[in-house]
């Protein structure tokens, strides 16, 4: 009996968009599914299920098929939990499509009570009508305020049903807004950095002695630079006021929010098309930010076919997807011209251009 249920759940998979399966490596395809089976196994399993009535089609004596296979398959049981969810959804008096929706999130609620899973709907509910108070905020803190305290519970939900129920959960942060500040107490320009890495770079150089630096302190980020630059962007846009400023040691620099009121200030990140777009996304909060200087070596070296590199994945699983975009900023549509085509990362400055040109905006003739 253990084949015929291991072959019915294999064919399942097999004819979720095809009630009729090619008989054809149809054994191969069903150890596949179910890889600890063997051949004879699935043969004793399709003949099982032949004389149920689950399949028809035409099988030689050992259960190997000789033509295509039609499935009426008995239903997939359903489980203790699957049922006590659905009449949850079912007495809230929610809409058809709301129901079918939320109906998936069964997989992931096994051992929940009755009761919880009633607190748990309540709460799928009030977020998605106050979930807007809640974006850039960090994902655990939401969910822990509305799914029964716990702060894991609504990334363990399968996403792709909370999203289609109407809540966004790609607006949430997934870690503490945490931001990092270095440089000294009156800085000549503060200048916001897109990466981690060339933020300690400009911090071991002197630079450091008449500049301020920000940059994301990039805690749950994947390794691609703009997600450290995005970052950056969306904590400009609510003014640093959500953001816990780290100082780095041996600065006495004031707080993110208190720079952001600086002057002067300057945007210095990858020369890509994502770089221009984290500034132009910037740029839109801060009117009076520049572009840094320390761009001017990037743009030399991207003439130079040694040092520059095409968008493809191998250098960064972030570039292949970069596409050229429309602006009405000069400054842009200048830098979008010297890397339409290609890029250079920031981190290709070294020390000496930093203490040379962080103090400075880029020039553009």
């Amino acid at each position: 009996m253990s084949a015929i249920i291991s072959v019915r759940h294999a064919l399942r998979i097999l004819g979720k968009r095809n009630q009729s399966l090619r008989g054809t490596d149809l054994i191969s395809r069903i150890r596949q599914k179910k890889t600890e089976l063997s051949i004879i196994e699935v043969r004793r399993g399709l003949k099982g299920l032949h004389e149920l009535g689950e399949i028809k089609a035409s099988l030689d004596p050992s259960g190997e098929p000789l033509s295509n296979v039609g499935l009426h398959l008995s239903p997939e049981p359903v489980s203790k939990i699957e049922e006590e969810w659905q009449v949850v959804l079912e007495n809230a008096g929610l809409p058809t499509q709301d129901q079918e929706t939320l109906m998936p999130l069964h997989k992931a609620l096994d051992g929940f009570s009755s009761e919880e899973l009633k607190y748990l709907l309540a709460g799928l509910l009030r977020l998605r009508e106050e979930q807007a108070q809640w974006y850039e905020r960090p994902t655990f803190l939401v969910s822990a305020k509305y799914f029964l305290g716990s702060s894991k519970l609504l990334t363990s939900l399968p996403g792709r049903a909370i999203k289609a129920f109407g809540i966004e959960t790609d607006r949430f942060s997934t870690h503490p807004p945490y931001v990092v500040a270095g440089g000294c107490t009156n800085p000549d320009l503060v200048v916001l950095i897109e990466n981690p890495a060339a933020f300690e770079l400009a911090m071991s150089t002197n630079a450091a002695k008449h500049c301020a630096f920000i940059a994301t302190f990039g805690f749950g980020l994947s390794k691609q630079g703009e997600d450290y630059g995005y970052q950056l962007a969306g904590m400009v846009k609510s003014r640093f006021n959500d953001a816990i400023t780290l100082i780095r040691e041996g600065s006495d620099c004031p707080p993110a929010k208190v720079l952001l009121t600086h002057p002067n200030i300057a945007f210095w990140g990858d020369l890509d098309i994502a770089g221009m777009q984290i500034f132009e996304r910037i740029a839109a909060e801060v009117p009076q930010i520049l572009l840094s200087a320390l761009y001017k070596p990037m743009i030399e070296t991207i003439h130079d076919t040694a040092r520059r590199h095409p968008y493809v994945m191998a250098t960064g699983s972030g570039k292949p997807g970069q596409k050229l975009f429309q602006t009405n900023r000069p400054d842009v549509q200048k830098l979008l011209a010297y890397c339409e085509n290609y890029a250079v990362d920031q981190e290709i400055v070294t020390p000496e251009q930093i203490e040379l040109l962080a103090s400075q905006a880029l020039a553009l003739s």
